[in-house]
């Protein structure tokens, strides 16, 4: 017995070890085998068509997408198909689910509320009706004060004592205080405004100048150049033919087909239709994706020297260290 104990922890390892080789397998597969994908589309006589399929490790994981009078999406693992959408059947369930037929009583549009709610409503209708009413009778008994604390018969005898002309007077000059006021404190904030504006401005633009910003700006438009060659299509065939009711339309267009002519070189063939109005074309292309390309270009811009002072400015973090440096 004591002698199966280390065999049977030496077969627990071993699964352990196995395990994890497997997962590591896996994951390597995942990084460095690529997606390939392929599709193609075209439009004629105003009808659309097209399909799209991405596949993994010889097609040993497969996904395709298709459009032409229906849509389908399928699914294949090892060949075989797991998953299957077509919009017919969906269709078809739909309408059998629109067909069903509801009890009388719940489509029935002569629903009446019940007597208990119908009773409760009528009185609170009572109840606001007497509030109204007893409102409209009430009458304020009591004399109400200035802001001053002045009784309002001294108030009266003042305003009586005081010609109609002072108080006009001093109608306006209470105004225009409160207006001159005002545009004070109106203009006090926009200059506060202006002054933080260009206070940021100047931060930014040395932020922007600084040499560790132009340096990682720099790394940053190579890494995000090789991902979009890595997300382009490798191979790309196709033709297309446009035309607009207006041919000055129609020349703008061959203008700007012109100069992206760099682009597409060898792979689609642009026809401007002057003489009638017409788009139509059709288009095959393919490609691949690895992801360790992603994995490593994050890793290095994670790990390089100046995305740390890039990343705690734009957190805010070195603002006001900044702020202080230039302004003191």
């Amino acid at each position: 017995m004591p002698a199966l104990i280390p065999a049977i922890l030496k077969g627990i390892l071993f699964l352990l070890l196995f395990l994890i080789g497997l997962l590591l397998f896996l994951l390597l597969l995942l990084l460095f085998v690529p997606f390939r994908y392929r599709g193609s589309g075209a439009r004629e006589e105003k009808q659309l068509s097209g399909c799209f399929s991405v596949s993994w490790l010889f097609s040993l994981l497969r996904f395709s997408l298709s459009y032409a009078a229906e849509k389908k999406a399928e699914f294949f693992v090892l060949g075989f198909r797991v998953y299957h959408s077509d919009e017919t059947e969906d269709t078809a369930d739909a309408a059998e689910e629109n067909d069903f037929d509801y009890p009388e009583s719940m489509a029935s549009e002569d629903f009446e509320p019940d007597t208990a709610e119908t009773a409760v409503v009528e009185q609170q209708k009572a109840i606001t009706e007497q509030a109204e009413i007893s409102s409209e009778h009430f009458e304020v008994t009591e004399p109400v004060s200035n802001r001053k604390g002045i009784p309002p018969q001294r108030e009266d005898k003042r305003r009586r004592n005081v010609p109609e002309e002072e108080q006009r007077a001093m109608r306006c000059r209470g105004r225009s205080r409160r207006r001159f006021r005002k545009q004070r404190d109106q203009i006090s904030a926009g200059t506060r405004k202006l002054q933080d504006f260009i206070r940021s401005a100047e931060t930014r633009f040395d932020f922007f100048q600084d040499e560790r910003t132009q340096r990682f700006l720099r790394f940053l438009k190579r890494k995000v150049f090789r991902f979009l060659r890595e997300l382009l299509p490798r191979r790309m065939s196709g033709a297309l033919r446009f035309g607009f009711a207006d041919p000055a339309l129609t020349g703008q267009g061959a203008a700007l087909a012109a100069m992206l002519l760099p682009l597409y070189r060898d792979n689609l063939e642009i026809e401007p239709l002057f003489d009638r109005e017409e788009l139509s074309g059709n288009l095959a292309f393919r490609g691949r994706i690895q992801l360790f390309v992603f994995l490593f270009g994050a890793a290095q811009l994670w790990f390089h020297p100046d995305f740390r002072f890039v990343y705690r400015h734009l957190r805010g973090k070195n603002k006001r260290k900044n702020r202080e440096d230039t302004h003191g």
